[in-house]
């Protein structure tokens, strides 16, 4: 059913519900009218289907022309048939019309249509129901029909008219030219039940006040006290703002509960005040004291509906009250002391009883009298604590009161005062200053009271604080701005879904104008795709619960599905019914798609971070590690649980800590180093890593942490001290090959002497020439140094282009006048020997060569020497590691010259070449072979280990 409060268009009446039955006496038609077409009106108005069944006294056209006068525009409802005008005739002329029975049947059919129409419900008027209006009452009782019965007042005596009043809820009457309500039992009813439900909600909106203004703890609770519906702490007890059943434990301590529950009994017997004493637990979470009072909120059959009730702290009190009691020891005294405190209180609570009531009857908040003889100036406690001021510390006077009023709003209360004495009540708001400066705005409300002779004898009112209200005032309208210019959607939706309120943001994320949607069902929102979900995500606020932050797809105007988070929340009535649905979406379109971007790059750089080769770590301002990467635990051989959480200093060397500390200074300082650091690794070794730190600072500048790269460097580490070893054994070496070298020429220079031993007679070209030939073969040993310098090697020679270097030093060496001697040379590359064979095949090829050029072209004008060296076969080594192979070589060394007779066999010669060749050429396991055809060729045969590049 719609709304059951429904406008009944009649003034004395007011506001009527649904099922209301009640009649009008008139005397003539303008009677008739005065009622039923505001009557009438207020039904066309507010959706109602309106059924008038004319009686004699008014034919049709005149009914429509009284309501023209009051509708102007009531043709329209005419032709909607939103409203139906019976004449009298007609219902003379039907057969079984006056039948009470069957003008019900036609009335609970013209009801039901009216609903199915779309009308609220049916507003009839007529006097079918003569004698038989509780058939009538049967009908109001269960459809939403409000129906007014009309009776000529001329044709009814006295008992006509008490049944007929009695038959009706109320009844209307002209008596001097004004309508009146005749009292009757069903009226009465009725209107106290009216004004019942008027004073509630004026009671209830004083209570509300009340707890706003109060610095009391105010609270409800059921007729029985097992469940508190709500407490108010303000910060004396800790707020309760749902039903709670177990508030007697949340409150009360143990020692105390028994005592509270023999004052709620004994309180609700007797159906009177509670008031009592007792421990609480505080909202601070420590034992208190205070004083609670609750008064019975009884029905019209002095039944118990609730309980309403405040607690004030009394703990301080209470203190006192110990430590008094402590000090005095005089239980009597004290007693007495206290019996008279409450006797004075007593005293003052009844002089002030009449006051309080009156202010009440205005506010219900702190009350003042002013006693205009006296010129006395009573403020309520309330009202002292609104001024700033504790309750009746000082006596207050008008100049005092004057004294906190804004000094722009001091001319109001001038101007407030002459209206009162008019005889005027004033209402009037003003901006007062409190003693600590800040200000508060009051509503004070006041009238004067005057003395039989209309002297005025004394002012009451009420001040209310309604700073709070104001700025509640304000944050509605920032809030509706907010709303209002908000980029979000945010929308209401009635319970049948259909769209009511419609923000700028909204239009701009779904591109619908206000226009456009209003009235318009939600679903029009909805993608195909998620037909229903709506309506579902509707059904589940309707269950309680919460919807926050729901991502779905939404359809704009221009056909484009977006990503949208929405919000549901219920709205409720005043009645705490709920009354509609509000919605608010975010476009999260965008962001879903930089979310995913953000979400591939962070997989991206995690994956980077999990899979680099180096490893990462993170720690916080005190050393500790908060983060590492699967690289680092592997290189040190933890687990990650074994790491994180760790301090720093456990995987630092001894030798390096004073280094790391060092470094942590410039980190914090915001410089960014590397250097290279030891650790240990979990088994004990160590680990050398080169490591880059940069500090973290958050937003305020403050050191967070270091993110650090840590490279492994112990093979480079390794490597290094390696070489230092290599280079330490290479200089050995190089000392050894120098010491090896003087022995070979040392050698070579006793052979040289030993061609003079024993002989007398020693020319000096024959001492020249052995210096010479010992020369050469110093220089065949000095070219293969060269060649070793050359090549950047120290290990190996290149001998092929040794050969020629040291062929063509010979050339220059032994230059023979005019003959011309060429050289010729087939020279195999990349021949690589270690220095045990290159230096034996040098000595050898100076020898051969040096010979020739000697000895085989004496007379002649040209000639031709020939040296070639070329690789036989090669061995595979037997392990794949080996850096060398097997080779075997042919070194033919040859020249067209006069050559070696055949009767000389070289083995006989005492020539110390030949001998050094052959016994050379023996050191290398070697094999020589000579041919005397055409001049002379020495073929040498040998098998070394050739070294790899």
């Amino acid at each position: 059913m719609k709304n059951n409060n429904r406008i009944s268009g009649i003034d004395i009446i007011g506001n009527v519900p649904w099922g209301i039955h009640f009649c009008q006496f008139y005397r003539t038609k303008e009677d008739l009218t005065d009622i039923l077409i505001p009557y009438f009106k207020a039904g066309l108005e507010n959706n109602e289907f309106c059924l008038w069944a004319l009686p004699v006294e008014l034919d049709e056209e005149k009914a429509k022309e009284a309501l023209k006068v009051a509708i102007p525009d009531i043709h329209v409802y005419l032709e909607k048939g939103q409203i139906e005008i019976i004449p009298y005739t007609c219902k003379q002329v039907e057969e079984d019309a006056l039948d009470p029975q069957m003008a019900l049947k036609h009335l609970i059919e013209k009801i039901s249509k009216a609903l199915a129409s779309g009308y609220d419900g049916l507003r009839y008027s007529g006097s079918d129901f003569c004698g038989q209006e509780g058939i009538l009452e049967s009908v109001t009782g269960k459809h939403p029909v409000i129906a007014l019965c009309t009776y000529f007042l001329d044709i009814c005596n006295v008992t006509t008219i008490f049944d007929i009043v009695s038959n009706h809820q109320l009844a209307l009457i002209k008596r001097e030219g004004k309508w009146e309500i005749i009292e009757s039992s069903c009226q009465k009813s009725f209107m106290e039940r009216k004004q019942a439900e008027e004073a509630q909600s004026v009671s209830e909106k004083r209570i509300r006040a009340l707890i706003t203004a109060s610095s009391e703890a105010v609270y409800r609770m059921s007729p029985d006290w097992s469940e508190m519906y709500y407490l108010y702490g303000q910060g004396l007890l800790a707020n309760t703002e749902s039903p709670s059943h177990t508030w007697l434990q949340e409150y009360v301590p143990p020692e105390d509960r028994s005592h509270v529950i023999a004052a709620i009994n004994e309180a609700i017997r007797t159906k009177s005040i509670y008031e009592l004493e007792h421990l609480v637990w505080l909202a601070d979470g420590n034992i208190g004291w205070i004083i609670s009072r609750a008064v019975p909120i009884l029905d019209e059959n002095r039944e118990i509906i609730e309980w309403l009730g405040t607690a004030s702290d009394i703990t301080e009190r209470k203190k006192v009250e110990a430590e008094r009691k402590k000090i005095l020891g005089n239980l009597d005294k004290l007693v007495k002391e206290r019996t008279e405190e409450l006797q004075k209180a007593y005293d003052s609570l009844k002089k002030s009883e009449k006051n309080l009531a009156e202010a009440q009857e205005i506010a219900h908040l702190g009350s003042w009298e002013l006693d205009f003889a006296s010129k006395e100036f009573h403020w309520s406690d309330e009202t002292y604590r609104i001024f700033g001021l504790k309750p009746q510390e000082l006596k207050v006077n008008y100049d005092m009161f004057l004294n906190y009023v804004h000094p722009e709003d001091r001319k109001q209360i001038d101007n407030a005062a002459k209206e009162a004495l008019k005889g005027k009540p004033s209402d009037i708001n003003l901006r007062i200053i409190l003693a600590n400066g800040k200000e508060r705005i009051v509503n004070v409300k006041f009238e004067i009271i005057f003395d039989e002779e209309n002297n005025p004898v004394r002012a009451i009112g009420t001040t209310q604080d309604i700073t709070e209200h104001r700025k509640a005032e304000e944050k509605i309208r920032i809030l509706a701005n907010a709303v209002e210019s908000s980029n979000d959607a945010i929308i209401t939706k009635s319970l049948d879904g259909t769209i009511t309120s419609w923000n700028k943001g909204a239009e701009q994320v779904y591109g619908y104008s206000p226009e456009e949607v209003l009235g318009k069902a939600i679903t029009i929102l909805e993608p195909s795709i998620l037909t229903g979900e709506t309506e579902k995500l509707s059904e589940r606020i309707k269950r309680g619960e919460n919807i926050r932050n729901y991502e779905t797809s939404r359809l704009r105007k221009d056909g484009t599905i977006i990503n949208v988070s929405i919000t549901l929340s219920p709205v409720f009535d005043l009645s705490g019914k709920l009354a509609a649905i509000l919605i608010i979406a975010r476009d999260i379109t965008e962001s879903k798609i930089a979310a995913e971007k953000l979400k591939e790059s962070e997989e991206k750089y995690r994956n980077i971070v999990e899979t680099a080769s180096e490893g990462i770590v993170i720690t916080n301002s005190e050393n500790t590690i908060i983060y590492a990467n699967e690289k680092m635990t592997d290189m040190l051989g933890y687990t990650l649980q074994d790491f994180i959480g760790k301090q720093i200093w456990g995987f630092i060397s001894e030798e390096c800590r004073p280094v790391v500390k060092r470094n942590l200074e410039k980190r914090r300082q915001g410089i960014i180093e590397s250097y290279e650091l030891e650790l240990i690794r979990k088994d004990g070794s160590p680990l050398w890593v080169l490591l880059s730190a940069k500090p973290l600072f958050d937003k305020e500048s403050k050191y967070v942490g270091a993110m650090s790269m840590l490279t492994d460097i112990t093979k480079r580490k390794e490597a290094e001290e390696s070489l230092i070893n290599i280079e330490t054994a290479r200089k050995k070496e190089i000392h050894h090959r120098i010491k090896n070298n003087l022995q070979v020429i040392s050698s070579l220079l006793d052979l040289q002497a030993e061609q003079f031993k024993n002989r007398k007679n020693i020319k000096d070209f024959e001492v020249l020439e052995a210096f010479r030939e010992s020369q050469n073969r110093v220089i065949s040993m000095a070219l293969i140094h060269e060649e070793l310098y050359k090549g950047g090697g120290f290990e190996t020679l290149n001998f092929s282009p040794y050969i020629q270097e040291l062929a063509d030093t010979l050339f220059q060496t032994y230059r023979l006048g005019n003959t011309d001697i060429s050289l010729n040379m087939d020279l195999e590359e990349k021949i690589l020997f270690d220095m045990d064979t290159a230096i034996p095949l040098g000595i050898i090829i100076n020898e051969l060569v040096s010979n020739s050029l000697k000895h085989a072209f004496i007379d002649r004008d040209r000639g031709e020497i020939r040296i070639k060296l070329r690789r036989e076969e090669s061995i595979e080594p037997e392990n794949e590691s080996c850096q060398s192979t097997g080779s075997s070589f042919i070194l033919t060394i040859s020249d067209n010259g006069v050559g070696i007779p055949e009767n000389l066999d070289i083995e006989d010669l005492d020539s110390l070449g030949i001998q050094l060749v052959t016994s050379l050429v023996e050191q290398l396991d070697g094999e020589l072979k000579l041919k005397r055809n055409n001049g002379t060729e020495f073929t040498i045969r040998f098998t070394v280990a050739e070294k790899r590049e």
